[in-house]
C-alpha cells in the first residue's frame, strides 16, 4: 500500500518499484540478449542473487544477502502486522506500538537503544504501513551484531508501562498526527480511503490512526496488540551487507531459536466495497491550492495484473516525457503536479492519480482530459518505442539500486511479508513480459470512469483553481553533513585537475558497479542575485534542461530517459547518473545544458507560472512561513536569508532576458567545479571534458560584497498568528559560523550533544520529545549550515500551540546548561564515537562521493579533510564544548519566531 509512518519520518511505501526506480518502474519487452543490454540485464538480475533463506523451527523466516566488500550492514525485522489488522475502534495501535518498541525491555530502559546506536556510529528507525511494521539498524560491517541481541530481546520482552514512558510517547504520536494535518494531501488521503475501500475495510482508515483512538489507548490495549502479533512465526529477519552468512546464521539461531513460535489470530476479512457508478467528494482546504485525487480499486500485490498496472503508472507519470507531464504540465499547462501510482498489498490495492491545478486554470477541463487519457490507454496500444524507454529505465534503475545495502534489505523485507522470495526474484521477468495488449486490458478493466472515486480539495477562499505544494528542492551539491569514520575510505584517491578558464575537475574511478555519476556545481549562485531579482538563480537552473542546440526540452528528456539515465538541475548546478556505457553521451548532455541552454520563451513562461503558484501555496503553510520569516529576521538583506525561489513580487517581475543575463554572469569555467565518480576511464573523461569546455567564454569573475551580519542587541520575539495551524512552528537562534571557523569541529560535537544526535540521544530530543512527549520533531544545530558565508544557529520544534511558554523556557534552560556546564564524559564520548564511526554511510554510493568531492573543493578544506576530521574530533574535550558553546551561543541575543494559533504574547487564540 501507499502509506507508511515511521517514528522519525513519514514516507510513501512502495515495494519493488520504489527500490528499483526511486519512484516508479516498469518494463515492456525482453531486451536484446547481446552487447551492453545483456550486460545490463545480467547486472540487474544479480540484485537478488545469493539470498540465503532459512525458516527456523519456531517459524522465524531468515533472509541473508551477503555483499562482499560492503562497508555496512543493515538488519531488519519485519512483522506481518499493520494498520489493516486493527479493530476499527482502536486504530493507530500498530504505529503507537512501533514507537514503544524503542522504549525498552526488562534489560533495556528508555534511551538505551538509541545510545547504543549512537556509540557505534549507526542509525536506527522503524516504520508502520497497512501490512507490516519494520524495524531496522544500520552499522558499519565491524559492529553490527549487537542489533540481533536487541531485536531478539524486544521480540517478546517489551515492557509497556509508565516506567518505559508509555504516556510520554502518546504525546509524540499526537504531535506527529497534527504535523501531518498541517501539510497538503494528508487530509485528502484520509478522506478518500474510506470511499475507495469502505470505512470498515482493512485499508479504510489511516495508518497513524484516528486522534481520538490514540488518545484513548492504554498500556493494556497496546500490550494486548503486541501479544497477538509479535512472535517469530509472524516475523522475517533480513540482513544485507558485509557479513559472514555462516557466522550470522549461527548467532541468529542462538538468539532467536529459543523464542516460542506463538499462536497467531486470524487476519481481517476484506469485503470488497460495492459502488454503483462514480463517487465524488468535495472538501474545503486551508491551503491555497486546488488538489484533485482520483482513485480506482485494483488488485493484491501477487495478482497477475500487478506488473501491468506498474507499467501503466510509468507510462502516465514517469519522467518529463511521460503522458501526464507532456499533456498537463508542458502542453495544456493545467497542472503543476501530475502523478500516478499503483499501490498493492496483502489485500486488493488501488491506482491513484494526483493533480495540483495551476492557478487560474479550469479544474473541470483537467478532470475531463484525465479520463480522456485513460480511455486512450484502454483503446489504443502503447507504442513499442514508449515501452522501450520504460524498459531501459527499469534496467538502469535496477543497476543503480545495487549501491544501496539498506534499500535492498528494505525491498526484501516489505515483499516477503506479503509474498515470498520467489515472487521477488521473478518480478523483473514478469515486468519484461508485459505487452501492449496487457496494458490495454488492465486500463479497461480497472481505470474506467464509472469505477472511480474523485476527490476535489478546494481552497476555502477561492474557486476550483489555485496553486501547488511544490517544496523547494532539497538536493544540494555541497551541503552534506560531514562525518568521519574508522573506515579506510579516503578522498585522497581522487585526482584533482585544474582546467583552462579556472574550472576544477575531480575524478574518482570505481568499477564495482557499471554506473557513472557526474556533477557540475557553481561555486556561488545566490550571492549574485540582486534584491529585486530574487529567484533568478532558481529560475535559471530550472531552464537548463529545457533545450540546447539541436535538441528541444522534450527531445533532450527523451535522449537521457530513453537510456534510463537521470539528469537534473537546480540553482546549485547539475547532476547526472547513467549506466557507464552511456557515460559519454550523458556527460555531453550535462556539459551542454550548463554551457549553452537555449532558454525557450515558452519554457520560461511555464516555469514562471509554476513558481508563482508554488509561492502562493507555500505562504499558506505554517512551517514555510515560520522558517522564511525566521531567516529574514536573522539575515536581514543578506542573500542567505532569502528563499531560493524568490518572492511573488520578484518572480512576477523576472524576464527571460534576466535568466540569460544571470547565466552569462554565473555559468563560466571560473565558477565551476566538476566531479565524476564511478565506472569510467579517467583519461577519456578528462579529454572529453577538456574538449567540452573549449569555446566557453571565461567571464571576469564579479566580486560579491555580502552585507555584514550583526547580532541583535537583545533577545527579540516575533509571533505570527495563524488560527488555522494545527501545530505551532517555533524557531529560535541567531547568526552562526563560517565553515573555516577554528571552532567548527568542537561545535559539531556540541551539536550532537545538544540537538542533532541520532534517534533521541541529544539533550533536546531526550527531554522535549522522548521524556515529555511535547513534539514529534525537535532539534538544534550550528554547524550544518556553516558555509563560505556564516550559517545560522537554529533551534526548532513543532508542537501544540499551548506549549509556547514551556518550550521557550526549556530551550533556554538547555542552552544555558550547555554554555555553563561541561558535558558528562559519557555524553562527550558517545557523540565523538558516533561522528568517528558513521562515515561508512556517507560514502556508500557514487552520488554521495561526488557530492563530497564538490563540497571539499568549494569550501577549500582539502581532499585530506577526513584525516583532519578524525584528528580534530578525537581531540575535543568537555572544556572545549563548554567554551565554544559559551562563545558562539548568545542567549541574550536570540531571535524567536513562532507561527501558530497564538496571539502576539504567546497565549492561545480563542477557538472559533
Amino acid at each position: 500500500m501507499s502509506t507508511s509512518i515511521s517514528r522519525n519520518l513519514s514516507k510513501p511505501m512502495g515495494i519493488i518499484l520504489a527500490f528499483l526506480m526511486g519512484a516508479q518502474f516498469s518494463l515492456a519487452q525482453t531486451p536484446a540478449k547481446t552487447g551492453k543490454n545483456a550486460e545490463t540485464l545480467k547486472a540487474a538480475n544479480a540484485i537478488f542473487d545469493n539470498i540465503k533463506h532459512e525458516k527456523l523451527p519456531n517459524g522465524l523466516n531468515v533472509y541473508l544477502k551477503p555483499i562482499p566488500g560492503a562497508p555496512t550492514v543493515t538488519t531488519m525485522v519485519a512483522y506481518k502486522v499493520g494498520s489493516a489488522d486493527e479493530n476499527l475502534d482502536q486504530t493507530g495501535l500498530s504505529h503507537y506500538l512501533e514507537h514503544l518498541m524503542f522504549k525498552g525491555t526488562e534489560k533495556l530502559m528508555p534511551g538505551d537503544i538509541d545510545r547504543f546506536t549512537l556509540r557505534n556510529g549507526g542509525a536506527n528507525n522503524a516504520y508502520t504501513s497497512e501490512d507490516c511494521t519494520v524495524y531496522h539498524f544500520d552499522f558499519s560491517a565491524d559492529r553490527w551484531e549487537q542489533a540481533l541481541v536487541i531485536e531478539a530481546d524486544r521480540m517478546r520482552n517489551l515492557q509497556i508501562d509508565d516506567k518505559h514512558e508509555f504516556q510520554q510517547e502518546k504525546g509524540a504520536v499526537i504531535e506527529e498526527l497534527k504535523r501531518n494535518e498541517d501539510g497538503p494531501w494528508d487530509l485528502e488521503y484520509k478522506a478518500i480511503m474510506p470511499k475507495i475501500f469502505g470505512a470498515n475495510a482493512p485499508y479504510g482508515h489511516p495508518v497513524i490512526g484516528q486522534a481520538e483512538h490514540v488518545k484513548a489507548s492504554t498500556a493494556l490495549t497496546i500490550k494486548a496488540h503486541y501479544n497477538l502479533w509479535y512472535h517469530p512465526s509472524n516475523a522475517s529477519l533480513v540482513i544485507c551487507g558485509g557479513f559472514d552468512p555462516a557466522q550470522a546464521m549461527a548467532r541468529i539461531k542462538e538468539l532467536f531459536g529459543k523464542i516460542p513460535a506463538g499462536e497467531l489470530p486470524a487476519r481481517k476479512v476484506n469485503v470488497p466495497l460495492k459502488r454503483e457508478g462514480q463517487t465524488r467528494i468535495e472538501m474545503k482546504s486551508k491551503f491555497e491550492v486546488a488538489r484533485l485525487l482520483i482513485g480506482f480499486n485494483t488488485v493484491e500485490m501477487v495478482d497477475e495484473d500487478a506488473p501491468a498496472l506498474s507499467v501503466l503508472e510509468a507510462v502516465l507519470s514517469d519522467g518529463k516525457i511521460s503522458r501526464f507531464y507532456r499533456k498537463f504540465i508542458e502542453g495544456e499547462e493545467l497542472a503543476t503536479v501530475a502523478a500516478a501510482e499503483s499501490t498493492t498489498g496483502r489485500y486488493p490495492g488501488w491506482f491513484g492519480i494526483q493533480m495540483e491545478l495551476m492557478q487560474g486554470k479550469d479544474g473541470a477541463k483537467l478532470e475531463k482530459m484525465i479520463f480522456e487519457e485513460l480511455d486512450k490507454l484502454a483503446n489504443e496500444p502503447v507504442s513499442d518505442e514508449e515501452l522501450e524507454r520504460i524498459r531501459q529505465k527499469i534496467l538502469a534503475g535496477a543497476v543503480f539500486s545495487r549501491e544501496s545495502v539498506h534499500g535492498l534489505a528494505d525491498v526484501i523485507s516489505r515483499t516477503v511479508v506479503v509474498a515470498d522470495l520467489e515472487y521477488l526474484k521473478s518480478y523483473l521477468s514478469k515486468l519484461l513480459a508485459v505487452s501492449p495488449a496487457d496494458l490495454q486490458r488492465v486500463a479497461k478493466k480497472y481505470l474506467a470512469k464509472d469505477k472511480s472515486v474523485v476527490l476535489w480539495s478546494i481552497p476555502e477562499k477561492g474557486a476550483k483553481t489555485s496553486s501547488i505544494k511544490k517544496p523547494e528542492k532539497t538536493r544540494r551539491l555541497f551541503r552534506q553533513k560531514e562525518q568521519a569514520a574508522v573506515t579506510p575510505f579516503s578522498l585522497t584517491k581522487a585526482k584533482k585537475i585544474e582546467l583552462p578558464g579556472g574550472a576544477v575537475l575531480l575524478l574518482m574511478p570505481d568499477s564495482k558497479v557499471p554506473v557513472l555519476v557526474a556533477n557540475i556545481a557553481l561555486r556561488e549562485s545566490k550571492g549574485y542575485e540582486s534584491l529585486d531579482k530574487q529567484g533568478v538563480a532558481s529560475m535559471t537552473g530550472s531552464l537548463l534542461d529545457e533545450g540546447i542546440a539541436g535538441l528541444d526540452g522534450p527531445q533532450l528528456s527523451l535522449k537521457i530517459e530513453g537510456v534510463g539515465g537521470e539528469l537534473e538541475f537546480d540553482e546549485s548546478g547539475g547532476a547526472l547518473k547513467v549506466l557507464s556505457h552511456h557515460g559519454k553521451m550523458g556527460i555531453d548532455l550535462l556539459l551542454n545544458c550548463v554551457k549553452s541552454p537555449t532558454f525557450p520563451k515558452e519554457a520560461f513562461e511555464r516555469n514562471k507560472e509554476q513558481t508563482l503558484s508554488t509561492l502562493q501555496d507555500l505562504e499558506s503553510q505554517a512551517n514555510f512561513l515560520a522558517k522564511r520569516e525566521f531567516l529574514k529576521e536573522v539575515y536581514g538583506d543578506h542573500p542567505r536569508g532569502r528563499s531560493s525561489i524568490g518572492t511573488i513580487k520578484t518572480v512576477k517581475a523576472l524576464t527571460n532576458d534576466d535568466c540569460k543575463a544571470f547565466h552569462k554572469l554565473c555559468y563560466h569555467p571560473a565558477n565551476l567545479i566538476i566531479s565524476v565518480v564511478g565506472d569510467f576511464d579517467a583519461a577519456e573523461v578528462e579529454a572529453q571534458i577538456r574538449e567540452g569546455l573549449k569555446g566557453w567564454p571565461s567571464s571576469e569573475t564579479v566580486k560579491i560584497t555580502f552585507p555584514k551580519l550583526v547580532m541583535p542587541e537583545k533577545f527579540t520575539q516575533k509571533i505570527i498568528s495563524n488560527p488555522e495551524a494545527v501545530q505551532m512552528q517555533f524557531y529560535m537562534g541567531h547568526v552562526g559560523i563560517r565553515r573555516n571557523d577554528p571552532d567548527y569541529f568542537k561545535l559539531m560535537v556540541m551539536d550532537y550533544i545538544l540537538g542533532t544526535g541520532p534517534g533521541f540521544t541529544d539533550r533536546l530530543s531526550a527531554r522535549l520529545r522522548d521524556r515529555e512527549g511535547l513534539a514529534y520533531t525537535v532539534n538544534a544545530n550550528i554547524t550544518s549550515t556553516a558555509d563560505i558565508e556564516p550559517g545560522i544557529f537554529t533551534c526548532y520544534i513543532g508542537t501544540d500551540a499551548g506549549n509556547f511558554e514551556r518550550v521557550k523556557k526549556e530551550f533556554l534552560e538547555e542552552l544555558d546548561r550547555i554554555r555553563t556546564t561541561k558535558p558528562e564524559e559519557d555524553e562527550l564520548s558517545d557523540a565523538k564515537n558516533y561522528l568517528l564511526g558513521n562515515l561508512a554511510f556517507r560514502f556508500t554510493t557514487n552520488a554521495a562521493i561526488a557530492s563530497q568531492l564538490l563540497m571539499v573543493e568549494r569550501l577549500g578544506i582539502g581532499l585530506d579533510y577526513l584525516d583532519k576530521f578524525r584528528k580534530e574530533v578525537s581531540a575535543v574535550t568537555g572544556d572545549d564544548i563548554k567554551a565554544v558553546a559559551f562563545k558562539h551561543i548568545q542567549t541574550d541575543k536570540l531571535i524567536l519566531l513562532a507561527v501558530g494559533a497564538i496571539d502576539e504574547t504567546g497565549k492561545l487564540l480563542p477557538k472559533k
